[in-house]
């Protein structure tokens, strides 16, 4: 896999996960912690330390122990002195004193610090304008870091896999389990509420990019291995403490932080989106465009080899078997076993497309176009 989680023993890890888990019981008192669920840091983590059996840390430590080189300075300290944090405007950076094994948070002063953090982790109950704009700018300079430096995320994958990889199996599939289903409940609740009330609440998410980040992780859940585990944490914990600023990230990487060379063309509501990924059987093929005249109407060919377009290359038919790539040289097959829903899907080796379904979308349309045109 292309993902930036990948691990040394990855064929051992991917023993080790399984999507959904046998024992019903355990999958139902899983399914019972998740109440109200809510795309934010502190809810995501809380479903990591109750499954693991590890208290959760106060939220200076918390956000030090998922995010703290991006967002949090911790000065130097014989660890007996108290010191409250302070917001450095100009660095857009939290200082803080490590004070008997945790980072002091409290002192005067610290109530603007405290705003910042709650809002950056999702608990702050007031909107005071001053604190708001202060997290959505510490945000957004994670956010610019991330896309802009491919290994601060490699190293924060590795982080969090090296991190995961502490814990026995039983209780990887557990917490696997857990992202999986939180992600289906939490998105199937979202759209449930009113479109008013979702507007409204506080720090509010923009809905494409709420939708981004839910699709994004649940894609990587549902590969089943321990590189797609580690992306689809990822996914939830910088969606949950960077809100609408991972859109940044979702413009830039697909699910499994490979740079995008060229966009999506999935659209349709995650919802539907999430079902297909997992029922893809269940969904009929359709096509609305008027280029019958192609052997593959509808289908966008890029080189295996430099990635080109090889549709926009001079002389190039889909008719013929093969096509050598006027860029690099490479001979490319011309068929239907070359066919995937998106760049994800051959990243990952996953054919959804069925040769039957595609054959009968293209016939139908055909059937549309003599109508239309009769």
């Amino acid at each position: 896999m292309n993902g930036i989680a990948e691990t040394e023993n990855l064929d051992e890890q991917k023993e080790s996960i399984d999507i959904l888990m046998q024992d019903e019981d355990k999958q139902d008192k899983i399914i019972a912690m998740i109440t109200n669920p809510d795309l934010r840091f502190g809810y995501v983590l809380k479903l990591y330390y109750s499954i693991m059996g590890i208290k959760m840390p106060k939220q200076l430590d918390l956000l030090d122990e998922w995010f703290g080189s991006l967002v949090i300075i911790v000065r130097e300290s014989d660890g007996t002195t108290k010191e409250p944090p302070e917001y450095n405007d100009m660095e857009r950076k939290i200082y803080a004193t490590r004070y008997n094994d945790s980072l002091y948070g409290s002192g005067e002063g610290h109530e603007r610090v405290t705003y910042i953090v709650n809002k950056l982790i999702g608990t702050a109950s007031s909107n005071r304008d001053k604190g708001h704009l202060q997290a959505n700018i510490i945000q957004k300079n994670i956010a610019r870091k991330l896309s802009n430096e491919t290994s601060a995320l490699a190293n924060w994958g590795k982080y969090i896999a090296d991190k995961l990889k502490e814990f026995p199996k039983e209780r990887l599939q557990e917490l696997h389990f857990a992202l999986y289903m939180f992600v289906l409940i939490a998105s199937e609740q979202y759209y449930d509420r009113d479109e008013y009330d979702r507007d409204i609440e506080l720090f509010a998410f923009d809905e494409e990019v709420f939708d981004q980040i839910m699709y994004n992780a649940f894609y990587q859940l549902q590969l089943s291995d321990f590189d797609g585990f580690v992306n689809g944490f990822m996914w939830l914990l910088l969606g949950s403490l960077l809100r609408n600023a991972c859109g940044r990230i979702c413009r830039v990487f697909n699910s499994s932080f490979v740079p995008i060379y060229r966009l999506s063309s999935e659209t349709g509501h995650l919802l539907d989106q999430l079902a297909f990924l997992i029922e893809p059987e269940a969904y009929e093929d359709y096509y609305e465009g008027n280029d019958l005249e192609r052997r593959f109407p509808g289908i966008e060919f890029f080189c295996d080899q430099c990635n080109a377009h090889l549709n926009e290359q001079e002389g190039f038919t889909d008719h013929l078997d093969f096509w050598r790539c006027r860029k690099c040289g490479h001979v490319n097959p011309i068929n239907m076993n070359e066919i995937y829903e998106n760049v994800e899907d051959y990243n990952n080796g996953i054919q959804r497309l069925t040769v039957d379904g595609y054959k009968r979308s293209i016939e139908k349309r055909r059937k549309e176009v003599e109508e239309e045109e009769s």
